[in-house]
């Protein structure tokens, strides 16, 4: 008989899951369960592998070899009280094998995490951005009067040099204008003529009057003195000489006043002279205009009149022009530089860039005029660089690739691309600490190798893991691993493939 309820009970279970007909092997313990025949370590480690060899290749025997397994420890319990102390030895073993076995499975349950250290460094970092060449003078040739086109010495495609005659322009109400203006200037210079005749000639008489005038005084001071000795002078002659000053005085208050007068019509002659000069000079500048000339040394690159064309004026801004000039020797080239990568813009600044007509070959430019502003709507500083493009090679209107260097005057924090991920909540990082995981949110910033620019709340030597999930949330337990050169290579390029 069994020695206990559990032996009992294992039996039961065995022979309901046999259908009532247990093996040999079972029949042969169950025989010594009921006369109680102890088994010593070593049958019992016999019984084990043999039932190990027969009965572990299905689920049913595995099952069985469990069952029959604890029947024989539980029959080696029931033995022999000699047996006792070797049998609490061995459990003890088992028992202590047992617990170290436990501690080995649970380990291996804990994810292996490769780690990268947060670095400091210095950012350099070289970004490809879009930009346009444009002509350093772009001038749409209008005409300042009307007429029609009387001659065009240019075509599209023509190099012109400044002041050369491109287009002459035939306006004969501009040329009556002329004569007339000559004209009036001809008369307003008569009139000026002669009131200066007429000016020269009352100050001739201012200075006759005055001559009389100052011998009059002359004479009558001369007989007053003579008047003091009595009998020398009547004095019926010396108030005569005084009545004669007197009338050539006032003669010389009259003839001032007339070279006053004349003076006047002196400058206001003079004044219509000038203006008839000036209408004259401003009819003959427009008579100029009949003319156009090259403003600068540049190239033809837009013709839309022929000889015989009309000219009108006053048609808007909206109307094409008779000819388009374009300086190609000097270039502006336009980049517009992102928010995040306008610090170190200077003046002066060798910039390369590259053109899709010239592939393999780089360009040169010179930062000369930033916009000092960002535009609300795309967040960008426009920035002008002067090109020199005394070989002709380029063209206005190319698209180029600017490779904008980037740098800060201090250290900011890397980490691998791959150990920074996005979701819901933001964008964060994974830091491991004594093998316990802890989000941490960061802002991500330029990208340099395969490395990119964070902030937060992170320190330089802080071990993250190589490659950030969701999935190992704050207080994770996990075995951290220092990641290989090759784990960060192959996570970087499946960072860069858009991977998981």
């Amino acid at each position: 008989m069994p020695c206990c309820w559990c032996c009992l009970s294992s039996m039961h279970w065995f022979r309901k899951k046999h259908r009532g007909r247990p093996c040999h092997f079972y029949r042969k313990i169950t025989q010594r369960s009921r006369t109680r025949i102890t088994l010593s370590w070593l049958e019992k480690n016999k019984l084990q592998e043999r039932f190990r060899v027969y009965y572990l290749k299905s689920d049913i025997g595995k099952a069985a070899a469990m069952t029959i397994l604890s029947l024989t420890l539980l029959t080696s319990c029931g033995g022999n009280r000699q047996q006792a102390p070797s049998g609490n030895s061995n459990a003890e073993s088992v028992k202590s094998e047992g617990s170290e076995a436990g501690k080995e499975h649970h380990v291996a349950q804990l994810p292996t995490v490769p780690v990268v250290p947060v670095k400091s460094e210095m950012l350099s970092h070289k970004l490809n951005l879009p930009g346009e060449l444009v002509a350093y003078q772009n001038v749409p040739v209008h005409a300042k009067v009307e007429g029609y086109i009387k001659s065009i010495t240019v075509d599209r495609g023509s190099f012109v040099k400044k002041g050369q005659p491109m287009i002459t322009i035939f306006c004969p109400e501009l040329n009556e204008k002329v004569k007339e203006a000559e004209a009036k200037l001809s008369a307003a210079q008569s009139s000026y003529r002669q009131a200066q005749a007429t000016l020269d000639a009352t100050k001739s008489k201012l200075v006759e009057a005055q001559a009389r005038a100052d011998a009059d005084q002359l004479t009558l001071s001369r007989l007053q003195q003579a008047a003091k000795t009595p009998g020398a002078v009547a004095q019926n002659e010396v108030d005569v000489q005084a009545k004669a000053y007197e009338s050539d005085r006032a003669r010389v208050e009259s003839v001032k006043q007339e070279v006053t007068g004349a003076q006047n019509l002196v400058l206001a002659e003079s004044h219509n002279v000038q203006a008839a000069r000036q209408v004259l000079n401003s009819v003959r500048d427009m008579r100029g205009y009949l003319t156009i000339c090259a403003p600068f040394d540049g190239v033809v690159t837009e013709r839309n009149v022929h000889n015989g064309s009309i000219v009108a004026i006053g048609t808007g801004r909206d109307a094409p022009p008779l000819v388009r000039v374009q300086e190609k020797d000097h270039l502006r080239l336009v980049v517009a530089v992102p928010e995040d990568s306008v610090s170190g813009t200077k003046v002066g600044q060798k910039v390369e860039f590259s053109v899709p007509a010239f592939i393999g070959r780089n360009f040169y430019g010179t930062v000369a005029r930033p916009g000092y502003a960002l535009d609300s709507s795309t967040r960008t500083m426009p920035v002008e660089l002067d090109v020199s493009n005394s070989s002709g090679e380029l063209e206005p209107g190319m698209f180029a690739t600017v490779h904008w260097f980037v740098s800060r005057p201090y250290q900011t924090l890397f980490v691998p691309s791959s150990a920074v991920v996005s979701d819901l909540k933001g964008t964060f990082v994974i830091r491991v600490k004594d093998n316990v995981s802890e989000r941490i949110d960061v802002q991500k910033g330029l990208t340099m190798d395969e490395e990119v620019e964070i902030s937060g709340n992170l320190h330089a030597g802080d071990m993250v893991a190589l490659k950030a999930t969701d999935e190992l949330k704050t207080g994770t337990r996990l075995i951290a691993k220092a990641a290989s050169k090759e784990e960060i290579e192959k996570a970087g390029k499946h960072s860069a493939a858009g991977g998981e």
